[in-house]
């Protein structure tokens, strides 16, 4: 989240924060359920996501019986306002989709029910005001909705304001709305996003990020300062590299999906799995031997999880440097969409052989690793290799000078993930709003199959 967002988080006035990007997130009465017993799923996503790491993505599957959601709770707000934030992306806007604010008797259309209450319906999101469905624009796919609720728990009305990502004037701004039911006094305890509650027709695909309710106007303060970014390339990879000089036994665990867990399941957080590779970890600097065995051992048994790989890696290149790298390149399928591939070998003690004997690679992300962006940009451009060359000039400060690289990769690579991911994080740098979503929606688009 933005400056303005974290330092809100700190103050007395914050009911609920939720940007996704812990690494365990807690369940539970007094933070959120999720419910997903049919063939839909509320689940982290790392992909699409409005700012830092990761959002929620939430998936209606038609006829299955049931629908996804995701509902958090607060302390009961009986009196004074209360100021809803969240930011929405809709990947196919012709399905229904529904978002509310309730309170003790739940969502249901009577008082202390359901106060807010947005639905979409053939493609145009409404709000429930007074009863009555009432049309405020039509959807876009993959665009990013910024929704701010101004809510007058006495006088039973609230203001509401939608921006639309790149644009600086709201797409929505209205006043002294009656709530959902017309009922002064309704007081809220939870909010819900689902999809298709009552017909159980859509299979709508959208994602939610950047949850703030408060009981103070300063919550909502962020998105008209400065816009929520997404979490760029060069920010990830320069916070995994923190990371991973704190903690240089094993690459850094940037979320459950990591061991293959899910973040909504209650019991992933005490997985043997998660505490076999901390001892393993822990063996790395004296005993790096027995945990290639180790980190080996798990790894055949849990092929879903991506860490075991890598820190096995690490391991090999403190132990046996020729077999470390035969398996970097058996890796590389796997991980070469991962931020911490390219830092493994740099990061496993890289002064146990001289530079020259390193192979090209490994050279390379040393330089990476070692700050010498102009170096390695050089030596990119020796070994003809134009998405590193724009990563290391990137990583310089400079993403104009990038562009051209990243779109000479794209051109050579019409499907490659990480050039579209890299030129739209570039062309946000650049303020290039039209060039950026082209990407962005490159990226969107494959993803989301």
């Amino acid at each position: 989240m933005n400056a303005i967002f974290s330092a809100a988080l700190l103050a007395a006035n914050v009911l609920v924060s939720y940007s996704f990007d812990d690494h365990l997130i807690d369940t539970g009465p007094d933070t959120f359920a999720v419910f997903q017993n049919a063939k839909g799923h509320v689940r982290l996503d790392s992909q699409i996501r409005f700012s830092g790491y990761r959002s929620i993505e939430l998936r209606d599957v038609a006829g299955d019986g049931d629908f996804p959601e995701l509902q958090g709770y607060f302390s009961e707000r009986k009196s004074g306002k209360l100021f809803f934030h969240f930011s929405m992306l809709v990947a196919n806007p012709d399905q229904n989709l529904n978002v509310a604010l309730a309170g003790s008797s739940h969502f249901t259309m009577s008082k202390d029910g359901i106060a807010f209450w947005l639905k979409s319906q053939d493609g145009v999101l409404h709000h429930v005001s007074d009863s009555i469905p009432k049309k405020l624009f039509r959807i876009e796919p993959f665009v990013w909705y910024s929704v701010d609720l101004r809510y007058d728990i006495a006088g039973g009305t609230y203001d509401l304001t939608v921006h639309r990502e790149g644009s600086v004037e709201p797409i929505v701004d209205l006043k002294r709305q009656p709530n959902a039911t017309s009922a002064p006094g309704s007081a809220v305890d939870k909010f819900s996003f689902v999809g298709s509650v009552f017909e159980d027709d859509s299979n709508v695909t959208y994602y939610v990020d950047d949850v703030v309710i408060g009981t103070e106007e300063t919550v909502l303060q962020g998105p008209f300062v400065a816009p929520g970014r997404r979490k760029l390339f060069i920010d990830r990879w320069r916070e995994a590299k923190t990371m991973l000089l704190r903690s240089p036994q094993c690459p850094p665990m940037l979320s459950l999906a990591d061991f293959g867990l899910s973040s909504s399941d209650p019991a992933a957080r005490q997985s043997p799995l998660i505490e076999t590779w901390r001892s393993a970890c822990a063996m790395m600097e004296r005993h790096p031997e027995q945990a290639v065995k180790l980190f080996a051992a798990e790894r055949s048994r849990h092929p879903e999880a991506p860490i075991l790989a890598m820190s096995e890696l690490m391991a090999l290149f403190r132990t046996d440097r020729e077999q470390a790298r035969k398996r970097w390149t058996e890796l590389e399928p796997l991980l070469q969409n991962d931020v911490r591939y390219g830092m493994i070998a740099a990061a496993a003690d890289p002064a146990r052989a001289p530079e020259e004997r390193l192979d090209p690679d490994e050279q390379y992300f040393l330089m990476l690793w070692k700050g010498e962006y102009a170096r390695a940009a050089k030596f990119a451009e020796e070994q003809k290799w134009p998405e590193r060359i724009g990563d290391a000039l990137f990583l310089s400060g400079a993403p104009a000078a990038a562009r051209k690289y990243y779109e000479m990769a794209l051109r050579a690579e019409p499907d490659a993930y990480w050039p579209a991911v890299k030129l739209s994080d570039v062309f946000h740098l650049l303020g290039d709003a039209a060039n950026e979503r082209v990407y962005r929606e490159k990226m969107y688009g494959r993803l989301a199959e």
